[in-house]
C-alpha cells in the first residue's frame, strides 16, 4: 500500500504542471486539493457509516495538530521552499522525512532501527538527492528561508506518518483521513484568504486537473498511505513511499516527454534498490 501511495504521489508533478499551465496558482491548488478531498471523504462516510465522524472531544486537539502539521504545513512548507530556493534542494530536504520518522518512531513507538532500514534510508536518500540535482541548474540557490521551509515540509510529512500511526489505535483510517484533511484544508484556506482573498477564478480545465489531483495523489495516495500504517511500521512505510521520485522521473518522460539523464536513471535505480532491500526477508 505504501508503494502504491508513492506511485500515486508521483503523479503530482505532472498534474501540477498542467494546472499551472491553465492559470492556477500553487496556493489555490494546494488549498483546493485538500478541500475537495475532505468533501469526498465526508460524502463517503455520510452514505456508508456516519458513526465514523464521531471522535472523542479530548481528541480534537490531536486531530487539529494532525491536520495542521501533517497536511497544511507539509503543503505550505514545500510551496514556500520553492519560493526561496530551487527544486533540487527543496525535494531533497522534503525527503529527509523518512529518517525523521525512523528516529521518532523508535522514540515514540519503540520501532527498532534495523540494518535494512539504515541501508534503505541511505540508498533512497542518495537516489533522491541525485535525481533532484539532476533536474536543477548548477546553481543550487539554497538559503536560510529555503532550508527552514524545506525542513518544515519534511517535518509535516513525518508528523502525518507518526500521527496516523497513533490514530490507528483508536480510530478507523477513514476517520483519521477525514479529520486530517478537514483541519489541513481549513488552515490552507485561511492562508490563501490572507494572501489572495476569497475569490476563486479558475478555468474549467484547471479545476478539472485540481479535482484529479484531489482524487489521485491526495485522496488515493494519502488514503493508501494511512491504511498502510495499520499493517507495517511507520519507518518502513515512510521509506517505501520514497519510491515517488523514481516513478515521477519516468512518468514525466511518458507524459511530458522529459528525457531523464543518465544520472537520474541511476538515481531511480538506487531508490528502487533501497525499497527492495527494506522488504527483503531477513535470513
Amino acid at each position: 500500500m505504501a508503494a502504491v501511495a508513492g506511485c500515486s504521489w508521483s503523479t503530482l508533478g505532472v498534474l501540477g504542471k498542467l494546472a499551472y499551465s491553465f492559470g492556477a496558482d500553487p496556493l489555490t491548488v494546494i488549498s483546493l486539493r485538500a478541500t475537495i478531498a475532505t468533501v469526498i471523504v465526508a460524502f463517503f462516510l455520510l452514505i456508508t457509516n456516519p458513526r465514523r465522524f464521531r471522535i472523542k472531544p479530548v481528541d480534537f486537539p490531536f486531530f487539529f495538530v494532525y491536520g495542521f502539521l501533517g497536511v497544511a504545513m507539509n503543503y505550505l512548507g514545500y510551496f514556500y521552499a520553492l519560493r526561496f530556493t530551487t527544486v533540487a534542494p527543496a525535494i531533497t530536504l522534503l525527503y529527509t522525512y523518512p529518517a525523521m520518522v525512523v528516529v521518532l518512531a523508535f522514540i515514540m513507538y519503540r520501532e527498532p532501527i534495523t540494518k535494512p532500514k539504515v541501508i534503505a534510508l541511505t540508498l533512497t536518500f542518495l537516489g533522491i538527492a541525485l535525481s533532484a540535482f539532476g533536474l536543477s541548474s548548477p546553481k543550487v540557490g539554497l538559503n536560510l528561508p529555503g532550508l527552514l521551509f524545506g525542513l518544515l515540509a519534511a517535518l509535516g510529512n513525518a508528523a502525518y506518518t507518526l500521527s496516523g500511526k497513533r490514530a490507528q489505535v483508536s480510530y478507523n483510517p477513514q476517520t483519521s483521513l477525514f479529520y486530517s484533511f478537514l483541519f489541513g484544508a481549513l488552515t490552507l484556506l485561511t492562508f490563501r484568504y490572507a494572501e489572495l482573498g476569497a475569490k476563486f477564478v479558475l478555468e474549467p480545465r484547471a479545476f478539472l486537473v485540481i479535482f484529479i489531483i484531489a482524487l489521485v495523489p491526495t485522496l488515493l495516495g494519502y488514503g493508501l498511505y494511512t491504511y498502510s500504517l495499520r499493517f507495517i511500521e511507520a519507518g518502513r512505510s515512510s521509506i517505501t513511499s520514497s519510491i515517488e521520485p523514481a516513478i515521477a522521473i519516468y512518468l514525466a518522460f511518458i507524459v511530458l516527454g522529459e528525457v531523464p539523464s543518465s544520472v537520474q536513471i541511476f538515481a531511480s535505480g538506487l531508490i528502487i534498490l533501497g525499497v527492495v532491500v527494506l522488504h527483503l526477508r531477513r535470513k
